[in-house]
Formats: C-alpha cells, sequence, structure tokens
C-alpha cells in the first residue's frame, strides 16, 4: 500500500514518486542537467543511498536508501523539490508557477512505499526501468537516457539483458 510523508523508519529503503503539478509538463526532461545538480547537492547534506531511478517528463521514481541513524525522508524531497524550483528556468515554467515563485512546481503530494523484502526491491526496481517503455516513451529500457536501468545493467551481470520491452 502507498503511503504519503512523513514515513520515518532509520535505515529504511523506500519508493518514493514524485510528480509536478502538471501533468503533461517536460520540464523534468528539460532541466535534467538542474535536476541531476540538486539531488546530488542534497546527497551531500543528507546522505541516501540512490539504488535506482527514472526520470519522465513529469514526473520520476526513486528507490532509495536513508542512513541507519536517520530517518528523515521529508527533508531530503522537500530540499529536492524547492531546490529544483529555485534553479530551473522560468521558460521551463508555466505563468502561474513563476508568479508563485516555483512552489507550485510540484504535486503537493509524495507517494512512497516501504521496501520490505528483496522481492519488493526488484518490483520497483523494474518499475523504475520499465516505466519508459509503460508510457509510450520508448520500446526498450536501454532506450531511455534518464533512468538508473544503465547504471544497474552494467554492474549487475544477472541483470545484463531483462526481458522488459514493449510488446509489439
Amino acid at each position: 500500500m502507498v503511503q504519503l510523508l512523513p514515513l520515518r523508519r532509520r535505515g529504511a529503503t523506500l519508493f518514493v514518486s514524485l510528480s509536478l503539478a502538471e501533468p503533461d509538463a517536460t520540464t523534468l526532461v528539460d532541466e535534467i542537467d538542474q535536476l541531476q545538480a540538486t539531488v546530488r547537492m542534497v546527497r551531500d547534506l543528507w546522505p541516501f543511498e540512490l539504488d535506482a531511478w527514472v526520470v519522465l517528463p513529469d514526473h520520476l521514481h526513486a528507490v532509495l536508501t536513508l542512513p541507519f541513524r536517520d530517518d528523515d525522508l521529508a527533508i531530503r524531497l522537500n530540499t529536492i523539490k524547492a531546490r529544483f524550483a529555485a534553479r530551473v528556468s522560468k521558460r521551463a515554467m508555466t505563468p502561474s508557477q513563476i508568479a508563485a515563485g516555483g512552489t507550485h512546481l510540484w504535486s503537493a503530494q509524495d507517494k512512497v512505499a516501504p521496501i520490505r523484502s528483496r522481492a519488493d526491491m526488484e518490483i520497483f526496481r523494474r518499475q523504475c526501468w520499465t516505466d519508459p517503455v509503460r508510457h509510450g516513451f520508448v520500446g526498450d529500457p536501454h532506450d531511455w537516457p534518464y533512468s538508473s536501468y544503465h547504471r544497474n545493467s552494467r554492474t549487475d551481470p544477472r541483470r545484463a539483458a531483462p526481458d522488459i520491452r514493449a510488446s509489439a
């Protein structure tokens, strides 16, 4: 079952979905360099492991693990959203978002699901990899550039060629 913030668990591994307020926006891929820089900056301030992720035009999914002694997921997600909104160029925002200072760039609710087993981990990693296929952006996860699929398939030989292509 999907839970909403705050979900606080020390050392927890979680599946997170963040969405833009406008469902057809392309801001996340248009401003991918800014998003990646923001995530790196937040990881430097409040460490977490980014086990898998995918960025689509209007939402992203991530599997992340918090440090054992730290349970504050909300500070990480809120900082990513605020700093990205501050960094993103005004051309990527609608007039109403510009007028609100970027605060309405993101949807108000973050979706968070705890990962309690290896099976859960594989399900959510696969969701990260297959989401661009499911949304019709590509036919094969390998073709989507904004995903950890490339990193994970290179570093884990068991995942070198999963059969997760779109059906014809």
